[in-house]
């Protein structure tokens, strides 16, 4: 046998490098961590050097591991796209789109644009995940990560979809018994429903309409994990919410939210699809995009 010859251990020592332990490969690949670990032995005993140094607690990639893990991920890629193009083809529209999105994308109007994309395309099969957390597309096991922000992992392939601008909101029940705010200082009186993070999301950076940023201090006793949570609890009168212009101009006209601090806005986000290199060129996975980007555009 040929040193490189076995898959089985390249895929291991690659999971194990991009999640950074064995134990989370174990967990992933549903393997015990004994049989992670002897699989990587075995890579680097007929290599004859040393691809990770192991502790108790974590992994570290050497040198070699490092040269060694850049090619095994590219060349696991084109064995991927050659496996995805072999059983749906290249340009076949059918099969599965497994994506991951954050909830403030399972929006009633994204999803009723789903369903026309699905009733369009008989034979391609959605399965979509919330999550609300950063992931990996190539460990997480997904075909595109819908991700909100500037990419920094240069393994990837990211389309820009769409820009999202964002303002405060609140239900009229809300503001009913409550000074409105006048100026971004006034928030500090108000409960402003906030997401779960570590470290807490204390603060809000508000746009004026000359361009000047004015940091606020946001408090409240009302916060989730979920944007979709936080959208509910907006309209439901619990606070001050943030919520995508578009969505607001509609909600305002109904008579469902009323804007807060009307003169100032949130920074605009960028929207982006992140994937594998050979997922980005598969069919149903661009057509995907080019119908979810334009839905976007028209929902966000």
């Amino acid at each position: 046998m040929k040193v490189l010859d076995d898959l089985d251990e390249l895929k291991t020592f690659t999971l194990v490098v991009e999640l950074g332990s064995l134990s989370a490969a174990a967990r992933l690949m549903q393997l015990t961590t004994n049989a992670v670990s002897r699989r990587v032995i075995r890579l680097e005993h007929n290599l004859g050097v040393k691809v990770l140094r192991r502790s108790t607690r974590a992994v570290s990639v050497t040198a070699e591991g490092r040269v060694l893990y850049a090619h095994a991920r590219r060349a696991l890629e084109e064995l991927k796209a050659a496996e995805d193009a072999i059983k749906s083809g290249l340009d076949s529209l059918q099969g599965s789109i497994r994506v991951a999105l954050p909830g403030g994308a399972c929006s009633p109007g994204i999803l009723a644009g789903l369903s026309d994309f699905l009733e369009a395309n008989p034979d391609l099969r959605l399965e979509m995940l919330v999550v609300n957390t950063p992931v990996d597309p190539i460990g997480g096991g997904f075909d595109v990560v819908i991700h909100v922000g500037a990419p920094k992992d240069s393994r990837l392939t990211a389309r820009r979809l769409h820009s999202v601008s964002w303002a405060l909101a609140a239900a009229p029940r809300y503001l009913a018994a409550r000074r409105k705010p006048r100026t971004p200082s006034d928030l500090s009186e108000h409960v402003c429903l906030r997401i779960v993070a570590n470290p807490p999301q204390d603060e809000w950076r508000l746009i004026d309409a000359k361009g000047n940023v004015e940091t606020v201090h946001v408090a409240g006793n009302f916060e989730a994990d979920d944007s979709r949570v936080l959208a509910d609890a907006t309209y439901a009168g619990l606070g001050i919410g943030i919520r995508p212009e578009k969505e607001l101009a509609a909600a305002v006209a109904a008579g469902t939210l009323v804007r807060v601090l009307p003169r100032y806005r949130f920074a605009s986000m960028e929207v982006y699809a992140l994937m594998s290199k050979g997922t980005s060129r598969l069919a149903r996975v661009a057509t995907f995009l080019d119908f979810f980007g334009e839905l976007l555009r028209r929902e966000a």
